[in-house]
């Protein structure tokens, strides 16, 4: 009776592997799933990093037509400049996020990083601040270039400010761009991309998630979906526990929440379910930007000075309530 169990279990699994192998190799063939010529790439690279050793180097806001100056260190991160290695007595906290908190539009001693450095210094705390920002990222960016780069700087707290651009509408999203896109890196990364038939289930059922409150107020799709999203924090996590560090949450303010509020409640979902500290002051901002004038008039997801200045504030002030920081 056993044998007739296992010969059926044996031609089962032969046939499904057949079916699988067979599928993929049609898809192949077929060369599916397959870019639309009609829609275009956000970037053409998967990965970037801004240009090493600039020194106040001019860059133009397009909205605005006004100057700003960056300084980068050896790897393309903006000031404040610190050495890579890290001295022992120091705590030492990354910033992580797209153009918002690589501080786009402002010199460097006025973006936010910068800011939280010297009001922390002020307030007797020993403290170096890395600039982990970079324009255009995602948390899917992000996770790479933690391996290629920000690890080697040993911080003692990670701010994970990543919610702007992953909540951003695209023709593709981050993950599909790279597989289009044949990107190696990615590839070897992930093996399930490597195949086919994964990818076109997968796209399948994003199509089939993008629905009601987790579709893009703009139509397309998010550069990182929700699901994504949720591992991509996961995987910081796991990143900074095995170097030692604390990790925390961090929902950058826009002037109207807007087109960021799916990934605003998975943030708050995430901090619940990982218990992780998350500072998420847009509803303070919204009152704020009532009052003043924090973000630029022709660009509203960027801070200003003033803006950056008042984000800086708000987080120190949460880093010393929730005893982040030495």
């Amino acid at each position: 009776m056993a044998r007739p169990v296992a010969q059926r279990l044996v031609f089962t699994v032969v046939t499904l592997g057949l079916f699988l192998g067979g599928s993929e190799v049609a898809l192949r063939v077929a060369g599916v799933p397959k870019k639309d010529p009609t829609k275009d790439f956000t970037h053409n690279e998967i990965y970037w990093v801004q240009p090493p050793n600039q020194h106040l180097e001019p860059l133009t806001h397009k909205e605005t037509g006004d100057t700003f100056r960056v300084s980068t260190d050896a790897n393309g991160l903006r000031a404040p400049l610190h050495p890579q290695e890290k001295s022992g007595t120091t705590f030492r906290i990354m910033t992580l996020g797209c153009s918002t908190t690589f501080g786009w539009g402002v010199n460097d001693e006025e973006t936010y990083p910068y800011l939280l450095e010297q009001n922390l210094k002020a307030d007797g705390h020993n403290i170096e601040v890395i600039n982990g920002g970079q324009p255009g990222y995602t948390s899917f960016q992000g996770l790479w270039l933690w391996q290629k780069e920000l690890a080697a700087y040993k911080p003692d707290l990670v701010i994970f400010g990543y919610i702007v651009q992953d909540s951003r509408s695209v023709a593709y999203s981050d993950s599909s761009q790279a597989v289009l896109q044949g990107n190696q890196d990615f590839l070897k990364r992930n093996i399930l991309y490597n195949f086919h038939l994964y990818v076109l289930l997968e796209n399948w059922i994003n199509a089939y998630r993008m629905q009601a409150k987790d579709k893009p107020t703009e139509g397309g799709v998010f550069r990182v979906s929700p699901e994504e999203y949720v591992d991509n924090i996961r995987q910081f996590k796991a990143n900074t526990d095995a170097i030692g560090a604390k990790l925390m949450l961090f929902g950058y303010p826009l002037e109207r929440e807007g087109y960021t509020g799916t990934h605003r409640r998975i943030l708050h979902a995430a901090s619940d379910k990982l218990g992780l500290p998350l500072y998420d002051p847009q509803p303070d901002f919204e009152t704020y930007s009532a009052q003043e004038t924090l973000y630029f008039p022709q660009d509203r997801g960027h801070a200003n000075a003033a803006g950056n200045a008042k984000i800086a504030d708000g987080v120190m002030q949460f880093l010393v309530a929730q005893r982040l920081v030495p």
